[in-house]
């Protein structure tokens, strides 16, 4: 990452790519215990809405809070290099 100024607007992106990733990742995990309950017992228990709504609620949850933290540790090597 070059030498950016580390603002407010950094850390609604580090929010932004947070929850997607999250999001992402929770998605990929329903779709795969999905897989594994199929291969397991014949029945595809994969839902696409609700299962997307969950997703969307680990994201906000584990994402935010990630991003923010990414967000401190960045503005707190800036200071201190300062």
């Amino acid at each position: 990452m070059s030498n950016k100024q580390i603002g407010y607007k950094l850390l609604f992106i580090l929010i932004g790519y947070s929850v997607f990733i999250m999001i992402t990742i929770a998605l990929i995990a329903c779709l795969g215990s999905a897989l594994l309950v199929y291969y397991e017992r014949g029945a595809f228990l994969f839902g696409f809405r609700n299962d997307f709504i969950y997703s969307l609620k680990v994201g906000i949850t584990a994402g935010v809070p990630a991003g923010i933290g990414i967000w401190v540790l960045s503005k707190m090597q800036s200071k201190t290099k300062k």
